[in-house]
């Protein structure tokens, strides 16, 4: 899968909508597990205190069934957040208005930590995208107004659907994308279409601006091949 099988224009990938509908974006990087940032987690702390006044701890529950404690800063006001463990560091904006500005975010975070915590070696890098777009009606066949879904619905009738889920993943040029879509039933139908753009390859800290806007080029295709002309009017506040 190339990340759009039709070509989008310049202006295409420059334009900011204004009625985005993103729920959130997450930036993550993992690392060879640093015992000392546990210990040392204060340290980071001070960089972060000004903007990311509330401070939490949970856990996460790793593939093999381990438990990872987790430290949580937060700006709520800002809808802001970033999680730090042995294992990762992830910063997540639920109020998101245009990549230029997330982007300074994690540049400024991830250099930060690693700066800190002596961490330059990556083991995964990634950028992800959870749009909602909600339906114009509660009919199934309404999702065509909006969006081109990965689905073909010539076996089951697209009228008769009440939900779906589906996840693609494939490789593009020197990193990963992987995609799921759903059709959610409620009050207000809802189709979720999430865009994760990630490297598994080390790579230094270093690396993270560049890849950062790879990975944001990529997601962008994938999401305007994805929308119908008509949810772009949406997006630019004119229906």
């Amino acid at each position: 899968m190339t990340p759009a099988a039709r070509d989008i224009s310049d202006a295409e990938l420059k334009e900011v909508f204004p009625a985005n509908p993103i729920r959130e974006v997450d930036f993550e990087i993992r690392f060879t597990p640093r015992l000392r940032i546990d210990a040392e987690m204060w340290r980071f702390q001070e960089e972060l205190v000004q903007d990311y006044p509330d401070v939490g701890r949970e856990t996460a529950i790793l593939p093999n069934g381990t438990t990872l404690n987790v430290t949580v800063f937060q700006n709520p006001r800002a809808a802001r957040v970033i999680k730090v463990s042995s294992h990762n560091m992830a910063l997540a904006f639920s109020s998101y208005a245009n990549f230029e500005e997330f982007k300074d975010e994690v540049q400024r975070r991830t250099a930060n930590f690693c700066g800190t915590f002596e961490v330059s070696s990556l083991t995964r890098i990634g950028l992800r995208y959870v749009n909602e777009i909600p339906l114009p009606t509660q009919s199934p066949e309404s999702i065509t107004r909006y969006v081109t879904p990965l689905v073909e619905f010539d076996r089951i009738p697209l009228n008769s659907v009440q939900q779906f889920a589906m996840q693609v993943v494939a490789s593009h040029n020197d990193h990963m994308i992987l995609v799921r879509t759903a059709m959610l039933a409620g009050p207000i139908r809802t189709y979720i279409l999430d865009i994760d753009a990630y490297t598994e390859v080390v790579n230094s800290a270093s690396e993270v601006p560049l890849l950062m806007e790879r990975f944001h080029d990529s997601a962008q295709r994938v999401f305007l091949e994805h929308v119908t002309d008509e949810y772009r009017e949406v997006m630019r506040g004119k229906q």
